[in-house]
């Protein structure tokens, strides 16, 4: 099972646990620690302990602001944070007021850190993630909501399965009009929308008589815009073709998956001649799907 996946459950299971609805969120996020730790030792044998904990909590504190069901002192927690945090335009001056005014409580450790970036996070437009044994501020992206989670739950195995068939496929597409792809795994545990695509990295390089810089290929992201894409809020939800009626149309996905991917790969495909506008205009005249934003190659 995917490390996202294991971190999203235990957390979820700590936070609706009959024996921890009398204490507060600090302290719960100590509970899933421990849980997300057994159920990696259970999956796994063992933990990673680097980078288990601190994405644990990382993540925990994403679900706490973007919680479908916060309780009560979820709630109070979350007001008050949102509240103070936003009135600080950088986050220096958020965490120093916190340690002043909340001297009695604060300790230095992770879990504070992690309350305290994702509070600011949340309230400035970023996320946190925790890799290459550090916390980063990222552009912020919609999240999965829990719900969501255990709906796609059932299918998880099965779309990653034909999906890692179809960028095989890819991978020979590539190589066949010239380019090359090296995956590397990354010390990063990923999220569960993506499927385990993003704790790899995959780089692109170009055919050798091509003097351009090589591109990074988002592959979790793509995967994840094509299982729960993007809607018209702030969260993400099961493609409602693929997955109509809470059941998985495999013809469906991989029809969406083949058009995702083969559009990127022919944007780069016609890049090797072309300028980058020029490239967008002929695959959009093919019929492909290109990127609104700049892509640089």
């Amino acid at each position: 099972m995917y490390p996202a996946y294991l971190i999203r459950a235990g957390i979820d299971w700590v936070r609706h646990a009959e024996e921890f609805k009398d204490s507060n969120p600090y302290s719960r996020c100590v509970e899933s620690i421990n849980a997300v730790k057994t159920l990696f030792e259970q999956q796994y044998g063992k933990d990673e302990r680097l980078t288990l904990e601190p994405a644990t909590i990382a993540q925990y504190w994403s679900e706490f602001f973007n919680a479908e069901d916060p309780s009560a002192d979820e709630s109070e927690w979350r007001e008050g944070l949102i509240k103070r945090s936003g009135q600080y335009d950088a986050f220096a001056d958020w965490q120093t007021w916190f340690k002043r005014e909340y001297a009695k409580v604060y300790k230095e450790d992770d879990i504070w850190q992690g309350v305290l970036m994702t509070a600011w996070a949340h309230t400035h437009q970023f996320e946190i993630v925790f890799a290459d044994d550090a916390w980063e501020f990222l552009p912020s992206s919609s999240y999965m909501p829990t719900s969501e989670m255990w709906r796609f739950e059932p299918h998880m195995d099965t779309a990653s399965d034909v999906l890692n068939e179809l960028w095989n496929d890819e991978v020979k597409a590539y190589a066949a009009s010239g380019f090359h792809v090296d995956e590397q795994n990354i010390p990063y545990l990923g999220r569960v929308e993506c499927l385990g695509f993003d704790t790899k990295q995959h780089v692109l390089h170009w055919p050798p008589n091509v003097d351009k810089e090589r591109v990074v290929i988002d592959l979790g992201e793509m995967v994840a815009d094509i299982v729960l894409p993007q809607g018209d809020d702030w969260y993400r939800h099961l493609d409602n073709v693929i997955f109509a009626d809470d059941h998985m149309d495999i013809t469906s996905l991989v029809s969406r998956t083949k058009y995702v991917f083969g559009s990127r790969r022919r944007l780069l495909e016609l890049s090797v001649e072309k300028d980058n506008e020029s490239a967008k205009v002929q695959a959009m005249a093919e019929g492909w799907m290109v990127p609104t934003e700049q892509v640089e190659f």
